[in-house]
């Protein structure tokens, strides 16, 4: 089980679990497609996050940049007396997350992922994240978004 956090500077991070590296390798992808970032080289996106995955194996962390979000990998957190009896039987030493449930990265999470960096971007380019307009789609007798009343302005 491995502890995802999704970071970047202009969102706040948002952290999942991922049971696989299949899981971790959906995540990678859908996140390259919420910053329309297409994947032209599936073997090096594939390499990389495996890479990562192992990282985390081996050093307990691992951070897998995609365009600008950081994801960091590690292994979820152990917990006491939570270890399997059937370890020996090819069950994991590692915590499955039942003790403490992560949330999955789903189709939701998929969008409000891409809402969220598509309104930090807005912001960031003088838009309004809050009505979704461009700097250039701003009223222009006043520079004003459509938050705001435009009954006095002289078009």
């Amino acid at each position: 089980m491995y502890e995802v956090t999704i970071k970047h500077p202009a969102i706040e991070d948002r952290t999942f679990g991922c049971a696989t590296g299949g899981d971790l390798r959906t995540l990678a992808y859908a996140v390259a497609r919420a910053q329309n970032e297409p994947v032209t080289d599936d073997s090096d996106m594939i390499a990389r996050v495996s890479a990562a995955r192992s990282g985390a194996d081996i050093d307990g962390t691992a951070l897998l940049a995609v365009s600008e979000v950081t994801i960091r990998v590690e292994i979820a957190a152990t917990c006491e007396g939570h270890e399997s009896v059937y370890v020996g039987l090819g069950e994991t030493v590692y915590c499955d997350g039942s003790c403490r449930p992560l949330p999955r990265f789903n189709h939701d999470a998929l969008i409000d992922l891409s809402t969220a960096l598509d309104d930090a971007d807005l912001d960031e380019n003088f838009g309004c994240s809050a009505c979704g307009l461009t700097a250039e789609l701003m009223c222009s007798a006043c520079g004003r978004c459509n938050c705001d009343r435009h009954d006095t302005c002289a078009k």
